[in-house]
């Protein structure tokens, strides 16, 4: 009899110690964050001084308190005028795409707030005059599907040229005096 309720006890203890581990899994899972953040960041500057990105906005703008406060003041710094920004995380880096002026840009930084590139689409007529030229040089008879800026820090600004011939699209990488700097 006392073998029995000893092992009784033992299974218990067992269960106990078996439901106690899974309540750790549970809680670790509502930690976590969620990988999508959306902000508004327009001309008001009534943030008394907080990261634009960590601060409560009103209306359907969704804030998360967990970017970087070096990214959210470096990206607050480099596009002041930047409106309806959503971050997304990807591999530790964060990723905002935002209302610049007429179009919508992409800018990826990493967590140390350095900013990799930002990416703008543009109207074919507002690429600089030696990229259009090398375009229509290489391809007298093609026009460009999409045309993009990549910007990065300290580095001139390259065009990337998407065009379809018969059907299969090739990308092309300009800088800024036309000349390529790669082809996929």
């Amino acid at each position: 009899m006392k073998q029995f309720f000893t092992l009784i006890i033992f299974l218990l203890a067992g269960a106990i110690g078996f439901a106690q581990g899974k309540s750790k899994e549970k809680t670790k899972d509502k930690q976590k964050p969620d990988k999508t953040v959306q902000t508004t960041n327009g001309n008001n500057n009534q943030n008394n001084g907080q990261n634009p990105a960590n601060t409560q906005q009103n209306g359907n703008s969704k804030v998360r308190k967990n970017i970087p406060t070096k990214v959210g003041s470096a990206f607050a710094g480099e596009y002041p005028n930047a409106v309806n920004a959503t971050w997304t995380k990807n591999r530790g880096d964060w990723t905002v795409v935002f209302g610049n002026g007429v179009w919508r840009s992409t800018a990826t930084y990493h967590s140390n707030g350095e900013r990799v590139d930002t990416r703008t689409p543009m109207a074919r007529e507002q690429a600089p005059r030696p990229v259009l030229d090398e375009i229509l040089r290489r391809f007298p008879k093609g026009s460009p599907t999409d045309v993009i800026k990549i910007e990065k820090p300290k580095n001139p600004s390259l065009f990337q040229i998407i065009m379809e011939q018969a059907g299969k699209k090739r990308t092309f990488v300009f800088d800024e005096r036309g000349k390529l700097v790669s082809e996929q």
